[in-house]
């Protein structure tokens, strides 16, 4: 969310060293450099007339123009600007400033948030394989502090194809670290609690969100912003405290340390677990639901080497594709994903389309982002998954319509109306793209989960990694044809949402073959001739 900002674009003009060295005012410079767009009626910002300037600073502006018509100025070729000069009253030092970044080389101004989109997709590639084989927590640990160090090396990185690939890195980081962290929260909880814990998980996110616009005016230089967003980032170290997931521990055969983790739970929920042997029991039974073979696992580290790994990540993605209860939801959804992420970061990065300011669209864009978390508890708990998901897709495609809609008719529509369906449009897919979150950890078994939320977040950034170019070469263009792309592609996504199976209060599901059921809540305190048929589900009620 902090490319605008770090990579901010002031108007910028040919420099003509010439008339530089001769003291002319920049008016004067423009005047007889630089034509007017007739298009838009701004002058050009990467042309010139190709005229002898030495020549014009050695006879001065006035008799330089004593010699000029008008007519004589229109006649003259344009030529490719050999650099450029930035209105730095607008903007301080910025990585597009810095490196020049505008012109024919604009595209590596949008490949610097295309780094983003394709650290996550390497990062959600191997996340869900990586936190099934690690464990969550140790997976978060990591990540957090790799991170943290790389954050604040993009700040002094010396050109920007180092900055590139440092954010690569920043992101691949992130997305792992955020992944294991919304994995965790959703196995910790009960199926009545998933609805809170699922809407609210990422509140924290819109108010960093809305911090980022407020750095971004304090501090202008980019390489101080950067700065003072990495010691931000020292916050996140607060995940040592996580636990592990219990649910992992119990797939894994770590009994005695889930054991641990539910028993420190009970005692801060004040509620009372069955004996030690009715619980060791439950989750064998769970290992052997859940097809595994019944052995205790001494740790957590990746020991099993490189090319195990590996395997184990090919033959489980190909599992997606042949497994009867997985491959169609899975399919689906690696749409919907697409169709929600794209539109999420284009909307958050629409003010340079429809032509408002960045700080206060920036602001806006995440303020809209609370209300959407806050109201989507509600929805999904009333309404479910499937219906509140598809109307969120289908207000947004309206709304992003009617900002195309309004950017065809350019001057007879207010910027005010353009900045309400803009931002009524980016609350609605906000809500949507949660909503997928938890949709997706709901949809799938503890075996499958990870995996297919990494994969289906990973496969998202495909889109997304289109965005910047969408927004900052195409938009530049014909401005409406961005939203004319999204709101087609969301339409689709909310007919889709149908063809998937209703989850809510439904208990997560050990095997994808079967059908959703009811939540159970009789003999939550099996007695000891009972205790094999104790459920992972029965274990989380009795510590919730």
């Amino acid at each position: 969310m902090t490319y605008h900002f770090l990579g901010a674009t002031p108007d910028h003009w040919c420099s003509v060293q010439p008339l530089i060295d001769a003291n002319w005012t920049t008016e004067q410079i423009i005047s007889l450099a630089i034509p007017t767009n007739n298009a838009t009626g701004k002058y050009e910002e990467c042309l010139m007339r190709d005229y002898d300037y030495r020549g014009a600073a050695a006879l001065g502006y006035e008799t330089t123009f004593v010699n000029l018509s008008e007519a004589v100025m229109d006649t003259q070729a344009l030529i490719a600007c050999p650099s450029r000069t930035f209105n730095y009253s607008q903007h301080a030092v910025t990585t597009v400033t810095e490196w020049d970044l505008v012109c024919d080389r604009r595209y590596l101004y949008s490949t610097t948030q295309t780094a983003t989109f394709l650290g996550h997709f390497i990062g959600n590639l191997f996340s869900g394989h990586l936190y099934n084989v690690t464990g969550r927590r140790r997976g978060v640990l990591i990540s957090r502090i790799v991170n943290i160090i790389f954050n604040f090396l993009a700040a002094a990185a010396p050109d920007v194809y180092t900055y590139i690939v440092l954010r690569v890195i920043i992101q691949i980081t992130q997305a792992m670290c955020y992944i294991g962290c919304f994995i965790i929260a959703m196995e910790i909880c009960d199926e009545s609690q998933r609805n809170g814990v699922g809407s609210l998980f990422p509140l924290p996110w819109a108010f960093g969100c809305m911090v980022v616009p407020g750095i971004a005016y304090l501090v202008k230089p980019w390489r101080w912003q950067q700065v003072s967003y990495s010691f931000l980032s020292l916050i996140t170290l607060l995940c040592w405290f996580l636990p592990e997931s219990p649910r992992w521990l119990i797939f894994k055969g770590r009994h005695a340390e889930a054991l641990s983790i539910l028993k420190t739970a009970a005692r801060v929920n004040k509620k009372s677990l069955p004996s030690e042997e009715v619980l060791f029991a439950a989750m064998r039974n769970i290992m052997q639901k859940e097809g595994n073979p019944v052995k205790e696992e001494s740790g957590g580290a990746l020991t099993s080497g490189f090319c195990h790994y590996i395997r184990t990540a090919w033959k489980y993605s190909i599992l997606v594709f042949t497994t009867r209860g997985v491959r169609l939801r899975a399919l689906l959804l690696y749409y919907i994903w697409v169709v929600t992420t794209a539109p999420y970061y284009s909307l958050s990065h629409f003010s340079s389309i429809i032509n408002t300011n960045d700080y206060v669209y920036s602001f806006l864009s995440a303020a809209v982002e609370v209300p959407a978390y806050l109201g989507l508890w509600p929805a999904i708990t009333y309404l479910g998954r499937r219906v509140t998901l598809a109307m969120l897709l289908l207000l947004t495609g309206t709304c992003v319509s009617v900002v195309t809609l309004f950017l065809i008719l350019q001057d007879e529509v207010p910027a005010e109306l353009k900045v309400f369906f803009s931002l009524s449009g980016k609350m609605a897919i906000t809500a949507s793209l949660q909503l997928v979150w938890v949709f997706t950890g709901e949809l799938f078994s503890t075996n499958h989960r990870t995996r297919i939320v990494g994969e289906a977040s990973m496969i998202a950034r495909v889109g997304s990694m289109m965005v910047p170019y969408i927004n900052d070469l195409l938009g530049r263009v014909y401005p409406w044809a961005p939203g004319a792309m999204l709101s087609v592609a969301v339409i689709i996504a909310a007919g889709l949402v149908f063809l998937l199976p209703e989850t809510a209060n439904r208990k997560l599901t050990q095997n994808e073959n079967e059908e959703f059921t009811e939540p159970e809540t009789s003999n939550l305190r099996p007695t000891q001739n009972e205790y094999e048929k104790v459920t992972e589900e029965e274990i989380s009620l009795s510590v919730i």
